[in-house]
């Protein structure tokens, strides 16, 4: 394995038991999920927190989500586009969502040291900003159907679909992104504008 491959192995193997365990898994324990040994671990990593943020760091990563804007069918006609678009984003919104409940409710976090750089957060040059980009760039062949520019658009499809997926009270359903994107095309008024 080369030290990339070595590295990703360890990240991989790590999440799962983070989850599973919480923050107390061992290297030990690790380096039998990444199947190394546990001595591989620190020649990669300086401090299992080093680890264990990497592995956050990876989960949060919304790499599916862009894919799965990119990989949208060219034939697809607006609506189609604005809904699909939105269940991506939604999905991707939820998965982050419980990821960091999941990994609170286990108690990382809780008094536990910040990943080197400082906590892990959502700010400028990350995720965010490429999964805004992938959703203009799903947008861009529809630009001539739009009333408002691509990068306005995509931000506010982000924006609804963060928003939708905290419910008002709790066991409320979030708005479907069938419904979402119906607003977002027609508004809110029935009939003739």
């Amino acid at each position: 394995m080369t030290p990339d491959e070595r590295r990703q192995a360890i990240v991989e193997a790590t999440l799962p038991l983070l989850l599973e365990r919480g923050p107390e898994l061992s290297t030990s324990q690790i380096a039998q999920a990444a199947g190394v040994a546990e001595g591989t671990i620190f020649r990669v990593f300086e401090t299992k927190s080093d680890i264990i943020h990497a592995a956050i760091a990876a989960a949060v990563e919304p790499t599916q989500a862009i894919a799965a804007l990119a990989a949208l069918p060219a034939e697809q006609r607006l609506a189609e586009r604005v809904t699909a678009t939105l269940t991506i984003l939604s999905d991707e919104i939820t998965r982050t969502r419980s990821l960091f409940a999941h990994l609170a409710g286990a108690g990382f976090g809780h008094g536990r040291p910040h990943p080197p750089g400082g906590p892990l957060r959502h700010g400028p040059g990350d995720g965010r900003l490429r999964v805004f980009a992938a959703t203009a760039t799903a947008l861009a062949p529809y630009a001539d159907q739009l009333s408002v520019p691509i990068d306005t658009a995509a931000k506010l499809l982000n924006a609804l679909a963060f928003a939708a997926t905290f419910g008002v009270s709790p066991g409320d359903t979030p708005p479907t992104p069938e419904s979402m994107a119906t607003v977002v095309l027609h508004g809110i008024v029935q009939g003739e504008k």
